[in-house]
């Protein structure tokens, strides 16, 4: 039986095209953004991702550039969900990915659609060289300098930061596993640990909560996540007024 993981931010859309998977005989696992989406891929390795574009945190276009450049992860299928008047994403779709399927899409040709791409997909050798996992750990440091140009970008994007640096580490590492002395990955390696040392300064010099050393986001719900702290717990010290 194949798994799909169905990466769509509405929670409706995303219960639909589950069931609808579901009852056409595929196991189907769930992603609610691109970072939760990269967790399970990494976690679960799907043969197949149906993929969403337009979501917080991460974008579909983000999630398929490091999929891609992933050597273990490099030969599953996307198929990306576009919405209408999406021209840029219906190009950038067909140039990156398997297949597309347009929103509001049809459940004959969504079931279609994935039958095909999962027949055609070749089980191919993963590329496991030293340059293939340095490439894909710097593809990781170009969406990190992405995220790092936007406003306030520690206290809204800390999460994706922080999971994209622990990829970027592996990746090196997993580079040097494979040869020890290649010169580039322990250049990189070298230059993302005096980075991640440099952001740790920045963060301590930034105020925390009192009671759960959460650090305070201003997107009026919950605190960004402090690295020490609970993962994905409420702040109780928020002033909900």
């Amino acid at each position: 039986m194949s798994t799909v993981l169905v990466v769509e931010d509405s929670r409706s859309q995303r219960e639909c095209i589950s069931n609808q998977l579901t009852w056409s005989g595929l196991n189907v696992i769930q992603a609610c953004d691109g970072v939760e989406a990269l967790e399970q891929i990494q976690a679960k390795c799907p043969d197949l991702v149906l993929l969403d574009i337009i979501m917080p945190r991460m974008d579909g276009y983000g999630v398929c550039r490091l999929l891609k450049a992933n050597p273990e992860t490099q030969n599953i299928p996307v198929i990306f969900l576009t919405g209408k008047g999406q021209n840029f994403a219906l190009y950038w779709s067909i140039k990156h990915a398997e297949a597309y399927v347009a929103k509001p899409w049809q459940p004959r040709e969504l079931l279609d659609t994935i039958k095909r791409v999962l027949l055609d997909a070749k089980t191919l050798d993963k590329i496991v060289s030293a340059e293939a996992w340095t490439e894909y750990g710097i593809s990781i440091l170009t969406m990190i300098e992405l995220y790092e140009c936007r406003a306030d970008f520690w206290t809204k994007y800390s999460v994706q930061i922080i999971r994209l640096y622990d990829y970027a580490v592996a990746a090196f590492k997993q580079a040097l596993d494979i040869e020890a002395n290649h010169s580039l990955a322990c250049q990189y390696q070298t230059n993302v640990q005096r980075k991640w040392d440099r952001m740790l300064e920045k963060l301590e010099q930034t105020k925390p909560c009192n009671v759960c050393r959460y650090y305070y986001g201003r997107d009026g719900l919950i605190c960004a996540v402090h690295p020490a702290g609970p993962i994905e717990k409420l702040c109780q010290d928020w002033d909900f007024r």
